[in-house]
C-alpha cells in the first residue's frame, strides 16, 4: 500500500528515525525547552510520552509491514495498541518513580533540620562549605552556609537550622540554643 506516492514502509521508517532523533534531543535539552516555552506540567512531561509513542508506533508499524502480509490498517491498529500499552507501562514503571524520587530529595533535606553534623570544608561567613551528616542510611556530604557571623572551621560540630535552595543553614553547636536531634 502507498500513501502520498511512497510505500508505507518508507513512511514508517522515516517517521521512526525522526521520532527517535527528536526523543534523543529532548532527553538532552528537554529541561531547557520546558523552561523557555513553559509547557512542562506535572512530574512527567507529555512531550516525553508523545515522542515515545510516535517512535514506538512507527517502529512497530515498519516491522509489521515488513514481516507480515496482513492488511495495513490492521497492522497500524495493532501497532497503536502495543505502543499505547508500552508508553503506559513506561510511565508507570519508569518515569513516575524517577520523578517521585527527585521530589522526595527535598523532603529528606528538611528531615536534617535540628540534626548534628561535622564541617568537612571550612564554611566562611559569606560563602559555602560542606557538612557531613550521618544517618541510618549512611553519610552525606551536603553544601552548607553559616547563619552566624563567624567562620566555622573544619572539624567543628554544627546544628542544622534550616534548608535554603538545597543548601543547609548551619550554626556552631557551641553557640546554638537548640538541642540536636538524636
Amino acid at each position: 500500500m502507498a500513501l502520498f506516492g511512497y510505500p508505507l514502509e518508507t513512511i514508517y521508517l522515516y517517521g521512526f528515525i525522526i521520532a527517535t532523533i527528536l526523543t534523543v534531543i529532548y532527553i538532552f535539552f528537554g529541561d531547557i525547552f520546558e523552561s523557555i516555552f513553559s509547557f512542562g506540567g506535572g512530574s512527567v512531561s507529555v512531550v516525553t510520552l508523545l515522542l515515545s509513542f510516535f517512535a514506538m508506533l512507527c517502529g512497530l508499524s515498519y516491522i509489521g509491514e515488513y514481516l507480515f502480509s496482513f492488511n495495513s490498517i490492521l497492522i497500524f491498529g495493532a501497532a497503536c495498541a502495543i505502543s499505547f500499552i508500552g508508553v503506559f507501562i513506561m510511565k508507570i514503571l519508569i518515569l513516575k518513580p524517577i520523578a517521585e524520587a527527585e521530589q522526595n530529595t527535598v523532603q529528606r533535606m528538611d528531615e536534617f533540620i535540628g540534626c548534628k553534623g561535622e564541617v568537612i570544608t571550612t564554611i566562611p561567613t559569606e560563602g559555602f562549605g560542606e557538612v557531613l551528616i550521618s544517618s541510618q542510611f549512611g553519610s552525606n556530604a551536603i553544601p552548607a552556609k553559616t547563619v552566624g557571623k563567624k567562620d566555622i572551621s573544619q572539624g567543628t560540630e554544627v546544628i542544622i537550622e534550616g534548608v535554603q535552595d538545597g543548601v543547609l543553614l548551619v550554626q556552631n553547636i557551641a553557640y546554638s540554643l537548640k538541642k540536636p536531634k538524636l
